[in-house]
Parts: structure tokens; C-alpha cells; sequence
């Protein structure tokens, strides 16, 4: 066979499997995570690359897509844009399926932490992915690194690399020793894969319930500290991030309501350069019940 035809990886994304067929190109591994999907996807994406014949280091590629019959030619990209075009396609169809099936994306990351599982929310750059690494460093199960679906009082994380910036070596030293790709981004970017964090997720226990609910506020100089948020406020927060991810404005609230309404919300605000992994340690045992 030729190369063109040998699977280079091929790679779950919940509904979503993702096939790559080519030669092995280093960008390309940004799609490639090894944490196993709790079920069967019912769509495909296939990626068949092969060289660029005017230009050297480009590539040619065809993606088909099972949703919506779409295929998509692309020509002469480098490896960086051509992990784009297929990164932002899976996400795509993740999504469209996703929402097909009734479910919400939060824009959240979600680790099992001592048996409890704990959604952690918030804006963009407000520390999520590294307060998530943090506790997956002391064994927690890192499910998402920020996204979660819900539908109903359930939930399951989005599999994929975890993105890293240049500061969360510096916070989180440790990372270093895991198995990590450099994306040639400014800033830099680094895909860690998941599986390679001490607890590997379960797929037994990927779809269940969420216990605890936390928003990340802003950072001061006081103590880190959390508080119970109120569930109009919780839901308004969740809601604004959710809807950058689906036009189904009421399906979003139906889901984020009867998350609520079984799982307690706090905010938490940070002292500057603590994680807050202690926190959420003594938050987990002191006030919320394993879910089973």
C-alpha cells in the first residue's frame, strides 16, 4: 500500500473518530491523544496527506467528513497549518454532534479528585488548565482540560492534549517530565498527552455526574479563598461561556439548571501564584459527597 493509505493514527473524539493517513508529520500528534472514549463514535473524519510536488516541506491533503458529506481539499500547507485545518475540523463535528445528541460544551476543565468529581470554570487565562494539572500531579483523573459536555445532571469530558503556555512550567515544574509536543505558536505552545499524568482516566466512570461546581475569579493579594455562589449568578457565568459553543440558547440553560441543581457552585479567588490545588483538596473533603 502506499502511503497515502497506511493509518497514521486514527484517534476518539467521543462521536468523532479521527483517521489521519499519510506520512507522519510532528505537527500532526496535536490531534493524536491516547484516553479512551466511553463509547463508539457514529462519525469519521479521514485525513489522507501526502506530499506537495512543487514545493518542499508543504503538504497536500483531503479531509472527508461524515457529517454533512463535507470534504475538504487543501494545498500546500506546512505542518502547523495543515494540524489546524484538521484540529479545527474535528472540533467542528465534535460539536455539531455533540449538539445533535443533546448535549451543552462548558467551557471548563473537569478532574475525579479523590472519587469527586469537580468541574472547574471560568474565563480564559483565569488558570483553569493549571489549577486541573496541579491536582492530576497529585493523582487526581484529569478528564478535560476545557471542555466538558453535560446533558442533565451528566457529564463527560472532551479527550485531547492539554495546551500548555511557557508559565506553566514555571508553576508547575513537574510538567516537564511529561511527554509533551512544541507548536511553534507566539507564545509558544505545548500539546501534553493526557495519559502520560500519573491516573490515567477510567472510561468506566467517564459519563457521570459532576459533584462540585468551581468558577475561577480574579487573583489578589489576599488568601485564596471560596464562597458559595449563588445559582443565578452560576448559571449567568456558565451560560455566557457556553454560549460562544451552540446557538441552542435554551438547551444550554435546561442543561447548566439541572447541573446546578445537583452540584454546588463556589468561586474561588486565588492568592497571586498559588494554584489553589490545596483548596479544592480541602474543599473535596470537607463539604461534598462522592457521587457513585
Amino acid at each position: 500500500m502506499t502511503g497515502s493509505h497506511v493509518p497514521q493514527f486514527r484517534t476518539h473524539y467521543l462521536w468523532v473518530d479521527a483517521i489521519v493517513r499519510g506520512p507522519a508529520i510532528p505537527e500532526l500528534g496535536v490531534i493524536e491523544h491516547r484516553i479512551a472514549s466511553p463509547w463508539p463514535a457514529d462519525h469519521n473524519i479521514e485525513v489522507r496527506i501526502q506530499r506537495n510536488r512543487s514545493t518542499f516541506g508543504r503538504w497536500d491533503a483531503t479531509i472527508d467528513s461524515t457529517i454533512g458529506g463535507r470534504k475538504e481539499p487543501l494545498i500546500g500547507l506546512d505542518g502547523l497549518h495543515l494540524a489546524e485545518n484538521v484540529y479545527r475540523t474535528v472540533h467542528r463535528d465534535v460539536m455539531t454532534a455533540a449538539d445533535t445528541e443533546l448535549w451543552t460544551r462548558l467551557h471548563a476543565a473537569l478532574v475525579d479528585c479523590n472519587g469527586v468529581r469537580v468541574a472547574i470554570a471560568g474565563h480564559s487565562g483565569a488558570g483553569k488548565t493549571t489549577l486541573a494539572l496541579a491536582l492530576a500531579l497529585r493523582g487526581a483523573q484529569l478528564r478535560a482540560d476545557e471542555g466538558v459536555f453535560i446533558r442533565g445532571t451528566e457529564a463527560v469530558g472532551l479527550p485531547r492534549r492539554v495546551h500548555l503556555k511557557a508559565g506553566t512550567f514555571d508553576v508547575l515544574p513537574d510538567i516537564k517530565a511529561h511527554d509533551s509536543l512544541y507548536l511553534p505558536y507566539t507564545p509558544s505552545v505545548w500539546a501534553l498527552d493526557p495519559s502520560t499524568l500519573p491516573a490515567t482516566p477510567n472510561v468506566d466512570s467517564a459519563v457521570r455526574g459532576i459533584d462540585l461546581v468551581l468558577i475561577l475569579d480574579k487573583w489578589d493579594g489576599g488568601p485564596t479563598r471560596v464562597a458559595p455562589m449563588p445559582a443565578p449568578q452560576a448559571i449567568q457565568s456558565l451560560a455566557e461561556q457556553s454560549a460562544l459553543w451552540s446557538d441552542n440558547h435554551g438547551l444550554t440553560l435546561r442543561n447548566i439548571a439541572a447541573l446546578l441543581s445537583n452540584a454546588p457552585c463556589y468561586r474561588m479567588i486565588r492568592h497571586h501564584g498559588d494554584t489553589g490545588a490545596d483548596t479544592v483538596e480541602e474543599l473535596v473533603a470537607s463539604c461534598v459527597t462522592p457521587g457513585t
